[in-house]
């Protein structure tokens, strides 16, 4: 069984759920059942929901971490097996907060688990690179989307916008369109460097970069980014 497939096939999914699961958390779940019980359930039920899902998101946001930790006391085919299994948390957790493609999210969350059996019995050699590339690999399918969205009628990044201000003034179109290259540009850019740490550098160093560096940075951008945002805001505004 080819792995990365696997890996790629779910981080595709997992990246529309990112974008189209903002605005479940935002505006509440939807529960079948009569309105009564909706509007009773929803709170625990979110309360739940959510802290399960920042977990498994945060386990597999530090893994290049673990892996470094656990490398002295797991083999590789045990490590990529928990990485599936956190894959399958991860989809698992979807599929109980937003109930849209459920059968979908489910079925590909057995597919990581029968990855993770298949790679425990029939794979007991497979090599640490497979895991190294899994960070690069995952980076490449978001610069994916970003860049394949130009080509659309809405870029990634204007929807992501339009979530929080669902009327978009004409200087913020232009404005988020040019945002999504500049995503597309720092996303390759970010890709680059995790395969030469994957293939060229120490492992100490390339669970440093992915598991530590690469978060700084991007924080670093969204923090320039909301500054300059902010800055504009007002700009039009006083316009």
């Amino acid at each position: 069984m080819n792995s990365d497939c696997l890996v790629t096939n779910l981080a595709r999914y997992q990246i529309k759920n990112i974008t189209g699961g903002l605005s479940d958390i935002r505006n509440g779940q939807r529960y079948t059942g009569s309105a009564n019980s909706n509007w009773a359930n929803a709170g625990g039920l979110q309360m739940t929901r959510i802290p399960i899902k920042l977990f498994v998101v945060g386990a597999l946001l530090i893994y290049p971490v673990a892996i470094y930790f656990a490398d002295d006391y797991l083999s590789p085919s045990l490590l990529m097996a928990g990485l599936f299994l956190l894959l399958a948390a991860r989809l698992l957790v979807a599929a109980w907060i937003n109930q849209t493609k459920r059968f979908l999210t489910i079925g590909l969350a057995v597919s990581m688990l029968v990855a993770a059996l298949v790679v425990l019995v029939l794979m007991p050699d497979i090599k640490l690179m497979y895991l190294r590339l899994y960070p690069m690999l995952l980076t490449l399918l978001v610069f994916a989307f970003f860049f394949g969205s130009l080509f659309t009628r809405m870029p990634l990044a204007e929807r992501l916008a339009r979530m929080a201000q669902h009327d978009l003034p004409p200087q913020g179109v232009i404005y988020t369109r040019h945002l999504t290259w500049i995503w597309c540009g720092v996303l390759l850019c970010n890709a680059l460097v995790s395969l030469y740490t994957a293939i060229a550098a120490s492992f100490k160093v390339w669970s440093l970069y992915n598991g530590v560096i690469v978060y700084f940075l991007l924080g670093g951008v969204f923090a320039c980014e909301y500054v300059v945002r902010t800055y504009l805001r007002r700009k039009w505004a006083a316009a």
